[in-house]
């Protein structure tokens, strides 16, 4: 027979080996049943690392040893807190354990401001607290120091908290008066045996309650607060200690005032001063029109120790052995912070000072505002 000569364009047909074809679909079936295998194993290795690292060694490799408790810090004699002047200032600790919720970021920031704070001079204090997620920096938060013109924050608060129970008048006028008076030389330029500053004339005028208070926070002046702890003293007879208390404030044992015979005497610590400024946190958030005004006191605080981007509702306090500032941050998500340090000159400050400042506020942020 003649073979049939295939006709052109046509695709010779090639029949399948039923056999090769099962043999070549069990090997595939076997390579994606491997690879699956593989992918699970991957997997349930990532798991156990994370879990691994939370819980194991590297976790406590980030946080540091507690804080051991500091020793007191003596108070010195209750004098008036000159601050910068009657109109006020325009111008080896162990670390903070980490909470194991840091993030990186926040990590490292803590671990900046603990180093920075390591370097400084003297004894240093700090609390911050976000309460939106209590996010917190302690470090030495319940040593005790010389509160000097910190003291004006509660006392603002307790006049207002009485006005708005109708125990005290904030539309009355205070007296106000002219005096001489001494001008004390810093220790630094005493022994430098410079002369004696020349007496200068201090005149308080007449005003309200409401606008000495205003002053008084505002510019930290001594006249405004004289004027009013003359009218409403702040003692432990006339219920200021038990005021501290319902603020939070242990007072077994501690004399906090503001009166003509003591001036302005105690102690506070950066722990009692963010209980401070949560009290007055809230008392803002009641939104009464005292309320706002007392804000607006700590809003127009010029003071430039702690900085921010921010607005502030801020006190500071600045006497021998003292220089303190302690604010609310309005930032997007609002914090308190409090700084006590064991520096601080009744007649001026060294501006290295104000740069320490400067530097802590920069790091405090980098952590309570990641």
């Amino acid at each position: 027979m003649k073979r049939e000569e295939q006709q052109p364009g046509a695709r010779r047909v090639y029949h399948k080996d039923p056999k090769a074809a099962r043999r070549r679909h069990r090997r595939r079936r076997r390579l994606r049943t491997v690879a699956l295998l593989a992918v699970l194993a991957m997997l349930a290795c990532s798991v156990y690392w994370m879990l691994a690292g939370a819980d194991g060694p590297d976790a406590e490799a980030v946080a540091p040893a507690p804080t051991a408790t500091p020793a007191p810090t003596a108070q010195p004699s209750p004098e008036p807190d000159e601050e910068d002047g009657e109109e006020g200032d325009t111008a080896a600790p162990t670390a903070t354990p980490a909470p194991a919720g840091d993030t990186p970021e926040q990590a490292q920031a803590r671990a900046a401001l603990d180093a920075y704070l390591d370097s400084l001079p003297g004894s240093v204090s700090v609390l911050a607290v976000r309460p939106s997620d209590g996010l917190t920096y302690a470090r030495n938060a319940d040593q005790q120091y010389y509160a000097a013109s910190l003291l004006k924050a509660p006392y603002a608060l307790w006049l207002y908290t009485r006005a708005a129970a109708g125990e005290v008048n904030l539309d009355e006028v205070l007296p106000g008066w002219s005096r001489t008076e001494e001008v004390t030389l810093s220790e630094e330029d005493a022994a430098a045996g410079l002369p004696s500053p020349t007496p200068k004339l201090v005149t308080v005028p007449d005003r309200t309650a409401r606008a000495a208070v205003a002053e008084m926070v505002s510019k930290s002046s001594n006249g405004a607060a004289e004027q009013l702890y003359t009218r409403w003293p702040a003692t432990s007879a006339t219920g200021f200690a038990d005021f501290l208390t319902g603020l939070g404030l242990d007072m077994t044992g501690r004399n906090i005032a503001l009166s003509p015979a003591t001036s302005m005497t105690g102690t506070l610590s950066a722990s009692d001063a963010v209980k401070i400024l949560t009290a007055l946190q809230a008392f803002f958030d009641t939104g009464t029109s005292d309320a706002l005004e007392l804000k607006q006191a700590f809003l127009d605080a010029r003071h430039t120790y702690l900085v921010t981007d921010w607005p502030m509702a801020k006190k500071y306090g600045n006497w021998k052995g003292a220089l303190h500032d302690i604010a609310i941050v309005f930032a997007p998500d609002p914090y308190y912070a409090a700084v006590f340090t064991d520096w601080g000159d009744p007649v001026k400050v060294d501006p290295q000072y104000k740069e320490y400042y400067r530097q802590i506020s920069a790091l405090l942020t980098d952590l309570m505002e990641s």
